[in-house]
């Protein structure tokens, strides 16, 4: 027994003693397709055609192999040139309608693979950029990547290929098993006695591949979330020496990916050998009972050679039938993990949600015994209170981890109320569509999120249809016209990944300039002094105290903030004792607000 479970176990990988992404939860297959048939449901007429398609190849590689048998037993045995010329014509005319029907089949079938992809990675892509931040922030952003990307093609790979593959290789089966039959029904039989022993090896294969596809598929998204993570802190890693540490994080993830590959190759090099024994069993028992179909002239010689081209060809969709368990527990390994992040909520309007009217001039906020919680975690405000008349400045104040990011996230629908009401002018948030409320408020997040891209890309990311005068205005309001004008191609300089070509007080105003463009009634800067020196503070602060178009809500513990606003309000002491402040890895922010 010690012996079995030693050798049990030099099929799997080593554990992953500290696994930076967890497993997700396991789908069964009936799960898997009625969880993705409805995106598939508008192919299903192209589908059905592929199929016929499929249907017709095997049929005509047949008619081919039995047309080989005529030219055995008619022109090569008796040596006689005579019915050459009309076969030859009936091969030449099969062959080609073999490579139309082929090409239409290839065609087709990669139409409909690239259109169910295109139509599931917009859906996914879409209901990842809709999840809340706090959501987002909670998970590794390379394996998100890993999730969009490679194991988003395993839906397809169950979905699709291998459905059309299965009924191909079932068509295929009967059109050979019933040429077989046709020829000789003895041999037939005979040649048949393997396929069960085909399908044990697959069943017993298949538990073993699901197990590995599982592990292959989480240290993926492990190796992916630890190079983006280390390449996208490279300027931390290299001036805090951090090299070799972090070399090391990734040689451990990169050997934890190798240890499941040279276990699904063990796996391989147990199993492949014994399917290629039955099927060499399953040849050499046909050729001995040939040797007495000839002596019984039960069967041509043309006959025979014909029977063994159609075992061979018999064999192949034998060994992909018995290999499709296997392969779907496989591709369902990469799926578990795409709708693990589907099952993620994101935010949803009410039912008769309308859109939030917009203001006529700047709005003003209240907010009436709320109570916030993240996911799975305990109240960061609670029993909140708190007014910004229209037009005001004010400071929301406190130490860190107090809610001050919670307000942001209200504000924005990126967390609900689990308690109370947030109004913004007068209209409770929660009876009106997120698009709307979100497109009322803007926010300066304390990470200052830029693309790399221009500084002009950067801009209408916030409003697309701005033109030159109102890209300069808002950079004037922002302090920011004289370094853009500075840069070498001006608005249309690139800035870097994540704007690292600039400083970070010009990376602030640039922020405050996209915010600024958008003109919205309620303006929200979350710690914007962060990591800047007096006079880039000022510089980011002073434009936006004359400014009485909008409501301007500062959350900050810097007290350089405190002289350009109006009013200081301390949330400490409107949080309640008992409220607890959110984890530091859920206020991390990983992705981008339009600001």
């Amino acid at each position: 027994m010690k012996m079995w479970q030693r050798a049990v176990a030099l099929l799997r990988p080593r554990a992953d003693e500290a696994p930076v992404v967890d497993e997700a939860p396991p789908l069964r297959l009936h799960e898997v397709v009625r969880r993705f048939w409805p995106d598939l449901r508008p192919f299903r007429g192209w589908i059905l055609l592929s199929m016929v398609l499929l249907a017709a190849l095997p049929a005509i590689s047949v008619v081919e192999i039995l047309l080989f048998q005529r030219l055995v037993d008619e022109v090569l045995v008796p040596a006689d040139y005579g019915p050459l010329l009309g076969i030859v014509a009936l091969y030449v005319g099969l062959n080609l309608l073999s490579a139309v029907v082929s090409g239409a089949d290839d065609y087709l079938g990669t139409w409909i693979t690239q259109s169910f992809l295109l139509r599931l990675r917009g859906k996914a892509f879409r209901h990842a950029l809709s999840l809340p931040l706090p959501v987002l922030a909670q998970r590794r952003l390379g394996d998100v990547l890993q999730r969009l990307s490679s194991d988003i093609s395993q839906v397809e790979r169950f979905m699709v290929a291998q459905l059309t593959d299965g009924f191909s290789a079932v068509v295929r089966l009967v059109f050979y098993v019933g040429a077989l039959f046709y020829l000789s029904w003895e041999l037939a039989l005979a040649a048949l006695v393997v396929v069960p022993g085909f399908w044990w090896v697959s069943a017993a294969f298949a538990r073993f591949v699901r197990d590995l596809s599982r592990e292959s598929s989480r240290r993926r998204g492990a190796l992916g979330s630890v190079s983006e993570e280390t390449l996208g802190s490279a300027a931390l890693v290299q001036t805090a020496g951090a090299e070799r540490q972090a070399h090391r994080r990734y040689h451990d993830q990169n050997r934890a990916m190798m240890d499941a590959s040279l276990a699904s190759s063990r796996v391989r090099a147990v199993f492949v050998p014994i399917i290629d024994l039955v099927e060499l069993v399953g040849v050499l028992l046909v050729v001995s009972l040939g040797v007495w179909t000839i002596a019984t002239d039960r069967l041509t010689l043309g006959g025979l050679l014909a029977f063994m081209t159609l075992l061979v060809q018999c064999y192949r969709p034998a060994r992909e039938v018995g290999e499709l368990l296997p392969d779907l527990f496989s591709a369902t390994a990469g799926i578990e993990r795409v709708v693990e992040l589907l099952d993620e909520q994101p935010p949803r309007d009410r039912p008769g949600a309308t859109a939030l009217p917009a203001p006529a001039g700047p709005a003003a906020v209240s907010l009436r015994g709320v109570t916030a919680a993240y996911p799975d975690g305990p109240a960061v405000l609670r029993d909140l209170d708190l007014d910004v008349a229209a037009g005001e400045r004010v400071a929301v104040v406190g130490p860190s981890g107090i809610g001050k990011s919670t307000l942001a996230y209200l504000l924005t629908r990126h967390l609900e109320p689990s308690t109370g009401t947030v109004r913004l002018a007068g209209h409770d948030l929660a009876d009106h569509t997120l698009e709307s409320v979100r497109s009322t408020v803007s926010i300066v997040l304390q990470e200052a999120l830029l693309l790399d891209a221009s500084v002009r890309d950067n801009l209408l990311l916030a409003r697309p249809d701005a033109d030159e005068g109102q890209l300069h205005d808002a950079l004037r309001r922002a302090g920011a016209t004289d370094f853009v004008e500075a840069l070498p191609q001006g608005l249309d300089s690139r800035i870097g990944q994540r704007g690292r070509l600039l400083s970070g007080g010009q990376r602030q105003r640039l922020c405050v300039a996209r915010a600024l463009l958008r003109d919205t009634p309620l303006l929200v800067l979350d710690e914007p002094t962060t990591g800047l020196d007096d006079a880039a503070a000022a510089a980011l602060l002073e434009p936006l105290t004359g400014d009485r178009a909008r409501t301007l809500l500062v959350l900050t513990h810097d007290p350089r903030v405190l002289p350009y606003v109006d009013r200081v309000v301390d949330l400490s002491t409107l949080v309640a004792a008992d409220a607890e402040p959110p984890p530091t890895a859920r206020l991390a922010v990983s992705t981008g607000v339009p600001a």
